[in-house]
């Protein structure tokens, strides 16, 4: 379901990179902080402030035994994860589906697969389901991820997330 929601976002990104609820000044991806505006550990409150009202609720779920709540903001070209309860929420995940958001070494959507093993060396293949069909490229850095998630056939990525505890790994 995970894919299919990511691939959502891919198709979206590609008919109307207008739509986004982004700020017009691109920022790049920073493994192991943030995406455009958005940093790990924000609150709520902040991201508000930097990317508006979200469209809809995603999901909500318990993680590790406290709230987690994932937000969308510009038709699926935004995601944005906070762990925590009201008022108290801080951003654990940070998700884009916009070409123009690159990590340093120019990778982002649209990227092909080949080249994101080619230029991230310490990047590793993870399968997320016993099926085999949920797969990404991650980077770890500590207790802080960047991933990778690519289309509906894994040559090229369509979404990229910074994400950190409690949301490692192929929780979300």
């Amino acid at each position: 379901m995970r894919l299919l929601a990511v691939a959502t976002c891919a198709a979206i990104a590609a008919v109307a990179p207008s739509a986004a609820a982004a700020p017009a000044r691109s920022v790049p991806i920073r493994p192991g902080v943030g995406i455009g505006p958005i940093n790990l550990g924000m609150t709520g409150a902040q991201v508000y402030r930097a990317l508006g009202r979200p469209r809809t609720v995603v999901e909500r779920r318990t993680i590790g035994g406290g709230p987690y709540v994932e937000f969308e903001y510009g038709y699926g070209l935004w995601t944005v994860g906070l762990y925590g309860r009201k008022g108290e929420r801080r951003v654990v995940l940070v998700l884009t589906a916009l070409a123009r958001h690159r990590t340093p070494l120019g990778i982002g959507v649209g990227t092909p697969i080949r080249q994101v093993e080619r230029r991230m060396g310490d990047v590793r293949r993870r399968l997320c389901d016993a099926r085999g069909t949920w797969i990404n490229w991650y980077l770890r850095q500590g207790n802080k991820e960047l991933v990778f998630h690519p289309g509906g056939h894994p040559t090229e990525v369509v979404a990229v997330d910074v994400r950190t505890a409690p949301v490692l790994g192929c929780v979300t």
